[in-house]
């Protein structure tokens, strides 16, 4: 062999190498990371709720409050149970800076059933004390995400140019559901407790898990030699099981004052995982590299964090409520771990013994709504409608790298500050002879210049983030 075609033979191996190794590179999209439709801190339900930005913590006195604080089940006088339909309309648009071809509109969205729940204020005193339970369930998280994105780019070695052209399709679907018993008692007129026992897991009402689809197209144009690439990956996490508790405290020292904590453990669930990766790279020189199919199948253990959310609510007078809430979040607690002991980040997929690992910044969030009820100057006896009016404001924080992970292979080990995301609530309620309420909210959750390390090997990567959110509710008293 000359020297040439030696030095010919090892550049089309490096190049072949480069070209599988920006495959690849692409591949580090979130992997394994679920991407959580609406705010990853947890929320309760209800079209009430959302109507005031979620800012339900002091309020709680409706068949969702086991959601939100477990506590304010008290407050129920006579059994109720409760609906709620949930949907969600996600708009994205992305943008690399010097990449026009990846700037595109993305759109996805999901109907579903929200929340179920049955209140039922107990007959008799437990333990001295008036005692409410309830039996829910709630879809915790929606795990559905769908987009797609052309990348291109171009190398030169001083002798020939490597032109890479990517086409690259990404889909999640699934959700985690709750099935959610809770008990609140009233330890004096002015203070109650309760809790809220989740058990995630399967039920006749939806499945608890999510799949994660990618489907990669590559030419590679290696000066006159075409290269196909492509990978197909299918990610499962199946039946998804764990259990924590919601606990919350409910304190109205006036008439017109009250103030709510919650806490919500962290846990650990376990799923079953699967994992099947067909890879290929046709080259019509010597050189041929074929990478075939990819199984793995395992028990995987999935850790959630802890949160603490605190409420205050003023009632200046039969008519108007405004209310409070604030949520602290640490997500150095929220990972997941396979079957050989290996923990990696649900934020950056980082590994999270390692030494150099970066320590994520917790996240706030703010909500501030308020209630108006219609009341008539002169009620009858008996009101036959009453008609609510709501609307609220939010600041919610994702955790964030605070980086673009540019071309590396790996994860992105920069920390930085949680991403920030603004919101606008608004909502109506009528009550029928005072035995049907009927509930509608609508929620906007705006981003911008976010997640730019969301496609790991794309630099200078970012996108705006429109979440539209409509809740439907129906609550009927017994």
């Amino acid at each position: 062999m000359t020297c040439r075609s030696m030095i010919t033979s090892s550049r089309n191996k490096l190049h072949a190498v480069l070209a599988w190794g920006l495959l690849c590179t692409t591949f580090t999209l979130r992997a394994q990371e679920p991407d959580i439709s609406v705010s990853p801190t947890p929320v309760g339900s209800g079209a009430r709720a959302a109507g005031m930005a979620n800012a339900f913590v002091a309020i709680a006195d409706d068949a969702t409050a086991a959601s939100w604080n477990p506590a304010g089940l008290v407050q129920l006088e006579r059994p109720e149970i409760s609906a709620v339909g949930s949907y969600n309309f996600l708009f994205e648009s992305f943008a690399a800076r010097g990449h026009d071809e990846s700037e595109r509109d993305h759109y996805s969205d999901k109907l579903d059933l929200n929340y179920l729940g049955l209140v039922y204020p107990l007959p008799f005193l437990v333990l001295g004390n008036n005692t409410t339970v309830s039996l829910n369930f709630q879809k915790k998280y929606e795990l559905n995400h769908v987009f797609d994105l052309d990348f291109n780019t171009f190398m030169h070695d001083g002798v020939s140019l490597l032109s890479n052209f990517l086409v690259l399709d990404y889909e999640q679907k699934g959700s985690l559901n709750a099935l959610s018993p809770a008990v609140a008692l009233e330890l004096t007129q002015r203070l109650s407790v309760g809790a809220t026992f989740n058990f995630w897991r399967d039920s006749f009402l939806g499945e608890s898990g999510w799949t994660q689809r990618t489907r990669s197209r590559m030419f590679i144009l290696d000066g006159v030699h075409p290269v196909i690439a492509f990978s197909n990956t299918q990610e499962e996490y199946k039946n998804f099981t764990g259990s924590n508790l919601t606990l919350g405290v409910l304190w109205t020292p006036t008439d017109r004052w009250s103030f709510g904590l919650r806490y919500d453990t962290a846990f650990t669930g376990n799923a079953d995982y699967r994992k099947h990766q067909l890879s290929m790279q046709l080259d019509p020189r010597p050189l041929v590299t074929n990478l075939g199919p990819f199984f793995v199948r395992e028990q995987r253990k999935i850790r959630f964090p802890a949160t603490l959310a605190v409420g205050a609510a003023w009632r200046a007078n039969d008519r108007l409520t405004v209310a409070l809430d604030v949520t602290r979040t640490d997500w150095n607690d929220f990972y997941i771990k396979d079957a050989y002991g290996a923990r990696r980040s649900l934020v950056d997929s980082g590994n999270i013994d390692d030494l150099f690992a970066p320590h994520f910044q917790p996240t706030s969030t703010a909500r501030c709504g308020v209630e108006y009820v219609l009341l008539p100057k002169q009620p009858d006896e008996v009101i036959k409608r009453l008609w609510t009016l709501r609307g609220g404001l939010l600041y919610d924080e994702e955790p964030a790298t605070g980086k673009s992970a540019g071309f590396v292979l790996g994860p992105n080990n920069g920390s930085g500050e949680p991403e920030s995301f603004y919101g606008l609530a608004l909502g109506a309620g009528l009550q029928l002879n005072q035995r049907v309420n009927i509930d509608v909210a609508y929620q906007v959750r705006y981003g911008q210049d976010i997640n730019r390390d969301m496609i790991r090997g794309v630099p200078a990567f970012k996108e705006d983030y429109f979440q539209h959110r409509l809740l439907f509710s129906t609550i009927i008293y017994f």
